[in-house]
């Protein structure tokens, strides 16, 4: 790959991370944002509705990960350190949408999903592309002759 479409691809990928995280500051559900959600929303349902007693324990910290992961992708080129940001995203995403779904106290339907909701869904799919344009990095090619066929190796000596 060459490295125009590297960068290019992590600078994409970038730009999506950020959009995940910027998604933490708008509403997600009956106006709360992800900073008024609690953490453990993602692992229980029987959790309170009450707000999270800091930032470090509300489910935005988990969105903000993902922005952290993007910059260090993006800087090394790495699909794996992106790719990684991408899955905490994606995880928290969806299981807030399970538990709040399976939760018997909370009704939420699609309508009722705010623009935090899809600005992150938006985000990840954005950043997902960015990772899949990086290409899959340099491959070691054998080398091939002006008429298309392949030059193969010389064996060592005996």
């Amino acid at each position: 790959m060459p490295a125009r479409q590297r960068i290019g691809g992590a600078v994409v990928a970038l730009v999506g991370a950020l959009g995940v995280t910027a998604s933490a500051y708008l509403t997600w559900y009956r106006g709360r944002d992800a900073t008024q959600i609690p953490l453990e929303r993602l692992f229980q349902t029987s959790i309170g509705t009450g707000e999270p007693s800091s930032y470090w324990n509300s489910m935005a910290l988990a969105l903000s990960l993902v922005t952290v992961l993007g910059v260090v992708g993006a800087l090394l080129l790495s699909r794996f350190v992106l790719g990684l940001g991408w899955l905490i995203g994606v995880a928290t995403l969806v299981l807030w949408i399970v538990m709040s779904a399976n939760d018997s106290r909370l009704s939420v339907s699609v309508g009722d999903l705010g623009a935090g909701v899809w600005v992150c869904a938006a985000g990840l799919l954005v950043m997902l592309a960015g990772i899949i344009g990086m290409g899959r990095g340099d491959r070691t090619r054998s080398p091939v002759h002006d008429d298309g066929t392949r030059i193969e190796p010389v064996p060592p000596p005996p």
